[in-house]
């Protein structure tokens, strides 16, 4: 085990870099609830698939959506950014439905190979069930749905809420024509004045720059809204 995974070494530096972190979050936006930001982190501590900023920021968008917010993740995993974003989420009927087929297909070379790599560490080849588990520790079960598809079937399986969601978070299969085609499955079930946000914008995944990129010099997109490492949101 490297150094920097040490029990005691990793308390410590998620510590430090959290830590850090929430002083300037509290400071730029000293109306969130960071306590409930800071709780999620912890349990997610032994992930290191995104950064604090990156986390925070979807954690801000969710925030900043309308109480009983109706929101689309595509591209779950394990459920630690759909868990910040539920965090975030006010009222009672509040929702996120989390498209995934928990499998790791993609049509993206690289990552089918990352995807390949965990799962024979995990033992497993769904990461269904350690979604659940993760949403059930944090006592976030009822926010959730699972929508276990592929990504354009999922819209098709939601077209109820065409023009009814308040935030789509698109991290999904990284390739130039999966991401296209995810943009022209879900924005239309946008809400006018609500956000769509990206990750892996910029960047070594040049397919999903390139069609967003693309969509922008359409128009499609009426602002944006803004950017945290690699996410980057816009207002529909």
């Amino acid at each position: 085990m490297a150094f920097k995974h040490w029990p005691l070494v990793r308390d410590l530096r998620f510590a430090q870099k959290c830590g850090r972190y929430l002083r300037g979050a509290r400071k730029r936006r000293p109306d969130l609830n960071w306590d409930e930001f800071h709780r999620i982190a912890r349990h997610f501590k032994q992930d290191d698939m995104g950064s604090f900023p990156e986390r925070g920021y979807l954690f801000q968008l969710a925030s900043d959506l309308p109480v009983d917010a109706q929101v689309v993740e595509v591209g779950s995993w394990m459920g630690a950014s759909t868990c910040f974003i539920a965090g975030g989420l006010k009222g009672e009927r509040m929702k996120i439905f989390a498209v995934d087929n928990f499998r790791g297909l993609s049509t993206c070379g690289e990552d089918a190979a990352w995807y390949n790599r965990h799962f024979r560490a995990l033992g497993a080849n769904s990461t269904l069930e350690i979604f659940r588990e993760n949403f059930a520790a944090l006592g976030f079960t009822p926010r959730s749905e699972p929508v276990v598809s592929d990504s354009v079937a999922a819209a098709q399986k939601l077209e109820s809420k065409r023009g009814a969601i308040d935030f789509v978070f698109i991290d999904g299969d990284h390739s130039y024509e999966a991401c296209k085609a995810d943009i022209e499955a879900w924005t239309p079930l946008v809400k006018r004045g609500g956000v769509i946000a990206f990750h892996d914008f910029g960047s070594r995944a040049d397919g999903v720059t390139r069609a967003i990129f693309e969509t922008i010099k359409a128009g499609r997109f009426a602002e944006i809204v803004g950017v945290a490492g690699t996410i980057i949101a816009f207002r529909m």
